[in-house]
Protein backbone atom coordinates (compact mmCIF):
# COMPACT_ATOMS: atom_id res chain seq x y z
CA UNK A 1 0.00 0.00 0.00
CA UNK A 2 1.31 3.45 -0.77
CA UNK A 3 2.43 5.39 2.21
CA UNK A 4 2.16 9.15 2.58
CA UNK A 5 5.96 9.40 2.97
CA UNK A 6 6.42 7.81 -0.49
CA UNK A 7 4.05 10.30 -2.08
CA UNK A 8 5.50 13.17 -0.05
CA UNK A 9 9.03 12.13 -1.10
CA UNK A 10 8.11 12.48 -4.77
CA UNK A 11 6.25 15.75 -4.29
CA UNK A 12 8.98 17.22 -2.08
CA UNK A 13 11.72 16.32 -4.57
CA UNK A 14 9.78 17.79 -7.50
CA UNK A 15 8.90 20.91 -5.51
CA UNK A 16 12.51 21.45 -4.43
CA UNK A 17 13.76 21.05 -8.01
CA UNK A 18 11.11 23.42 -9.32
CA UNK A 19 12.02 26.04 -6.70
CA UNK A 20 15.72 25.84 -7.54
CA UNK A 21 15.00 26.04 -11.27
CA UNK A 22 12.91 29.15 -10.59
CA UNK A 23 15.82 30.70 -8.65
CA UNK A 24 18.18 29.80 -11.54
CA UNK A 25 15.84 31.44 -14.06
CA UNK A 26 15.63 34.55 -11.91
CA UNK A 27 19.43 34.71 -11.54
CA UNK A 28 19.95 34.34 -15.29
CA UNK A 29 17.30 36.98 -16.02
CA UNK A 30 18.99 39.36 -13.56
CA UNK A 31 22.31 38.80 -15.30
CA UNK A 32 20.82 39.49 -18.73
CA UNK A 33 19.01 42.72 -17.89
CA UNK A 34 20.51 46.07 -17.42
CA UNK A 35 23.50 47.68 -18.90
CA UNK A 36 27.02 47.09 -17.77
CA UNK A 37 27.94 50.76 -17.58
CA UNK A 38 28.31 51.27 -13.85
CA UNK A 39 30.34 49.55 -11.22
CA UNK A 40 27.16 48.64 -9.29
CA UNK A 41 25.56 47.05 -12.39
CA UNK A 42 28.71 45.07 -13.11
CA UNK A 43 28.85 43.83 -9.48
CA UNK A 44 25.15 42.81 -9.57
CA UNK A 45 25.60 40.99 -12.85
CA UNK A 46 28.76 39.29 -11.57
CA UNK A 47 26.93 38.23 -8.39
CA UNK A 48 23.99 36.91 -10.41
CA UNK A 49 26.33 34.93 -12.68
CA UNK A 50 28.31 33.73 -9.65
CA UNK A 51 25.16 32.25 -8.14
CA UNK A 52 24.61 30.08 -11.22
CA UNK A 53 27.31 27.51 -10.35
CA UNK A 54 25.95 26.61 -6.90
CA UNK A 55 22.38 26.63 -8.26
CA UNK A 56 23.35 24.24 -11.05
CA UNK A 57 25.06 21.95 -8.51
CA UNK A 58 21.93 22.10 -6.33
CA UNK A 59 19.79 21.27 -9.39
CA UNK A 60 21.98 18.21 -10.04
CA UNK A 61 21.50 16.98 -6.48
CA UNK A 62 17.76 17.65 -6.61
CA UNK A 63 17.39 16.04 -10.04
CA UNK A 64 19.07 12.88 -8.70
CA UNK A 65 16.75 13.00 -5.68
CA UNK A 66 13.75 13.31 -8.00
CA UNK A 67 14.97 10.41 -10.15
CA UNK A 68 15.37 8.36 -6.96
CA UNK A 69 11.86 9.29 -5.85
CA UNK A 70 10.49 8.42 -9.30
CA UNK A 71 12.31 5.08 -9.17
CA UNK A 72 10.86 4.33 -5.72
CA UNK A 73 7.42 5.31 -7.01
CA UNK A 74 7.87 3.02 -10.04
CA UNK A 75 8.91 0.11 -7.80
CA UNK A 76 5.93 0.81 -5.54
CA UNK A 77 3.63 0.89 -8.57
CA UNK A 78 5.06 -2.42 -9.83
CA UNK A 79 4.63 -3.95 -6.38
CA UNK A 80 1.03 -2.73 -6.15
CA UNK A 81 0.29 -3.92 -9.69
CA UNK A 82 1.77 -7.32 -8.86
CA UNK A 83 -0.39 -7.57 -5.74
CA UNK A 84 -3.49 -6.51 -7.69
CA UNK A 85 -2.72 -9.10 -10.40
CA UNK A 86 -2.31 -11.83 -7.78
CA UNK A 87 -5.61 -10.78 -6.22
CA UNK A 88 -7.30 -10.84 -9.64
CA UNK A 89 -6.06 -14.41 -10.18
CA UNK A 90 -7.32 -15.36 -6.72
CA UNK A 91 -10.67 -13.73 -7.53
CA UNK A 92 -10.86 -15.61 -10.81
CA UNK A 93 -10.18 -18.94 -9.09
CA UNK A 94 -12.66 -18.27 -6.30
CA UNK A 95 -15.27 -17.11 -8.82
CA UNK A 96 -14.83 -20.36 -10.73
CA UNK A 97 -15.25 -22.36 -7.50
CA UNK A 98 -18.36 -20.37 -6.59
CA UNK A 99 -19.78 -20.80 -10.09
CA UNK A 100 -19.22 -24.57 -9.86
CA UNK A 101 -21.04 -24.70 -6.52
CA UNK A 102 -23.87 -22.46 -7.74
CA UNK A 103 -24.29 -24.57 -10.89
CA UNK A 104 -24.41 -27.72 -8.76
CA UNK A 105 -26.94 -26.07 -6.45
CA UNK A 106 -29.06 -24.99 -9.41
CA UNK A 107 -28.99 -28.50 -10.86
CA UNK A 108 -29.90 -29.95 -7.47
CA UNK A 109 -32.80 -27.50 -7.21
CA UNK A 110 -34.08 -28.47 -10.67
CA UNK A 111 -33.88 -32.18 -9.85
CA UNK A 112 -35.63 -31.53 -6.54
CA UNK A 113 -38.44 -29.76 -8.36
CA UNK A 114 -38.69 -32.60 -10.90
CA UNK A 115 -38.78 -35.31 -8.20
CA UNK A 116 -41.28 -33.39 -6.09
CA UNK A 117 -43.56 -33.11 -9.11
CA UNK A 118 -43.18 -36.78 -9.95
CA UNK A 119 -44.42 -38.12 -6.63
CA UNK A 120 -47.26 -35.64 -6.03
CA UNK A 121 -50.44 -37.65 -6.05
CA UNK A 122 -48.43 -40.86 -6.39
CA UNK A 123 -50.21 -43.75 -4.73
CA UNK A 124 -48.67 -46.85 -6.26
CA UNK A 125 -46.05 -48.56 -4.07
CA UNK A 126 -43.63 -48.69 -7.02
CA UNK A 127 -44.01 -44.96 -7.70
CA UNK A 128 -43.55 -44.12 -4.01
CA UNK A 129 -40.51 -46.41 -3.80
CA UNK A 130 -38.93 -44.75 -6.85
CA UNK A 131 -39.59 -41.29 -5.40
CA UNK A 132 -38.07 -42.38 -2.07
CA UNK A 133 -34.91 -43.62 -3.80
CA UNK A 134 -34.61 -40.37 -5.74
CA UNK A 135 -35.19 -38.27 -2.62
CA UNK A 136 -32.60 -40.26 -0.68
CA UNK A 137 -30.08 -39.70 -3.49
CA UNK A 138 -30.85 -35.97 -3.57
CA UNK A 139 -30.46 -35.69 0.22
CA UNK A 140 -27.05 -37.42 -0.05
CA UNK A 141 -25.97 -35.11 -2.91
CA UNK A 142 -27.12 -32.05 -0.97
CA UNK A 143 -25.13 -33.21 2.07
CA UNK A 144 -22.01 -33.66 -0.10
CA UNK A 145 -22.48 -30.29 -1.78
CA UNK A 146 -22.96 -28.55 1.58
CA UNK A 147 -19.73 -30.14 2.81
CA UNK A 148 -17.89 -29.03 -0.35
CA UNK A 149 -19.17 -25.48 0.02
CA UNK A 150 -18.15 -25.40 3.70
CA UNK A 151 -14.73 -26.88 2.98
CA UNK A 152 -14.12 -24.27 0.28
CA UNK A 153 -15.16 -21.47 2.66
CA UNK A 154 -18.47 -20.53 1.04
CA UNK A 155 -20.65 -20.45 4.13
CA UNK A 156 -23.54 -18.66 2.42
CA UNK A 157 -23.73 -21.37 -0.25
CA UNK A 158 -23.35 -24.07 2.43
CA UNK A 159 -26.34 -22.60 4.28
CA UNK A 160 -28.43 -22.52 1.06
CA UNK A 161 -27.59 -26.13 0.25
CA UNK A 162 -28.22 -27.17 3.85
CA UNK A 163 -31.62 -25.49 3.69
CA UNK A 164 -32.42 -27.41 0.51
CA UNK A 165 -31.17 -30.63 2.13
CA UNK A 166 -33.50 -30.05 5.08
CA UNK A 167 -36.42 -29.47 2.69
CA UNK A 168 -35.57 -32.69 0.88
CA UNK A 169 -35.37 -34.58 4.18
CA UNK A 170 -38.75 -33.15 5.19
CA UNK A 171 -40.22 -34.22 1.83
CA UNK A 172 -38.74 -37.69 2.35
CA UNK A 173 -40.31 -37.83 5.81
CA UNK A 174 -43.69 -36.78 4.41
CA UNK A 175 -43.37 -39.53 1.82
CA UNK A 176 -42.72 -42.09 4.56
CA UNK A 177 -45.67 -40.80 6.58
CA UNK A 178 -47.96 -40.97 3.54
CA UNK A 179 -47.33 -44.66 3.22
CA UNK A 180 -44.19 -44.71 1.15
CA UNK A 181 -41.21 -46.91 1.94
CA UNK A 182 -39.19 -46.33 5.08
CA UNK A 183 -35.58 -45.26 4.80
CA UNK A 184 -33.11 -47.98 4.06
Amino acid sequence: MSQPSDESDLVDAATALEGTLRRLREAVERSLHGSLTTRKQIERTAAALGALGPLEAEIGVQARALVGAIDRSRRMQEDLTSKAHARALELQARSAELQFLMDALGQLGQETHRVAGSFEGQTSPEGLAAAAVELDALVARARELAEQAGTRGFEDVRRQVESLRQQLSAARNRLTLSGGPARA
